[in-house]
């Protein structure tokens, strides 16, 4: 079906994809299996090349895809609800209207302290969207791979975005198999492009799993750029890098006014 597909649908179906995956839990491999494709063709559609119909349709129903809603054709005579129309979020998520945070659409440059070498910053990709099959913003995140071969092996994080009323904050919550893992932000500032927050994961020690919470800012990229490109730009940032100096800067200050523990200064 790819051949009867424009680019922006395209680029639509594999910005799905990736989303599923990433809730899934689920490799290039694995889903190669799951489609009956070959690794390297499922690889050369998350680029953004063109593959045979076949491989289209293979991966939508390994996904439970609906390309025909997906790619905007008629899905029957069913009346949207008011929420769904006017861009309103489920209240378990915070009840905020899409017109409110339309400004936050679109992908992100994210920059985060590398948790093993605090000389080191660590770059990643984050695009956010609206759902509308649940109503919501959603985050998509991509990572490198830790064994450094960059994009072809990257690692993916998604899920949605809760908005409290009375603080304001982003959060971008990852649930899978009952591992959690949560980005906080604060909202832009009057006129800005950044995002400025925390991180809390879990650090796979030899023994156990530790809490590790790290400071985060992830920056706005102007227009609509494909993933498959920005890609490229995921890795680790040495302080020789160009955009060291100043993503170091950042980090410092969430650092100095955000991260906070219990307990008075002091105390013993």
């Amino acid at each position: 079906m790819s051949s009867l597909l424009t680019a922006a649908q395209r680029e639509a179906f594999v910005r799905r994809v990736r989303i599923e995956m990433a809730k899934r839990g689920l490799t290039r491999t694995a889903l190669a299996e799951i489609a009956g494709c070959k690794e390297r063709t499922l690889g050369n559609l998350l680029s953004g090349q063109p593959v045979r119909d076949a491989t289209v349709a293979g991966i939508a129903r390994g996904l439970a895809i609906d390309l025909d809603t997906l790619l905007g054709a008629p899905a029957g005579n069913g009346a949207a609800s008011d929420d769904k129309l006017q861009g309103r979020a489920d209240e378990s998520y915070g009840g905020y209207l899409l017109s409110a945070y339309e400004d936050y659409l679109g992908p992100y440059l994210a920059y985060r302290r590398v948790f093993s070498r605090r000389s080191a910053l660590y770059r990643s990709v984050y695009e956010l969207d609206w759902d509308d099959d649940l109503s919501r913003l959603r985050f998509l995140e991509l990572q490198g791979s830790p064994n450094g071969r960059g994009a072809n092996a990257s690692t993916q994080h998604a899920g949605g975005v809760y908005i409290s009323p009375h603080t304001g904050m982003l959060q971008l919550l990852t649930t899978f198999q009952g591992a959690l893992r949560l980005v906080t932000l604060n909202r832009f500032q009057r006129g800005g492009d950044k995002l400025r927050g925390v991180i809390l994961t879990q650090s796979d020690r030899d023994r156990f799993y530790q809490p590790a919470v790290s400071a985060i800012f992830l920056h706005k990229l102007k227009g609509r750029q494909r993933l498959s490109e920005l890609e490229r730009r995921i890795g680790t940032i040495e302080a020789d890098h160009a955009d060291f100096g100043t993503a170091m800067a950042e980090i410092e200050e969430i650092e100095r006014s955000a991260i906070f523990l219990a307990g008075p200064v002091g105390e013993k």
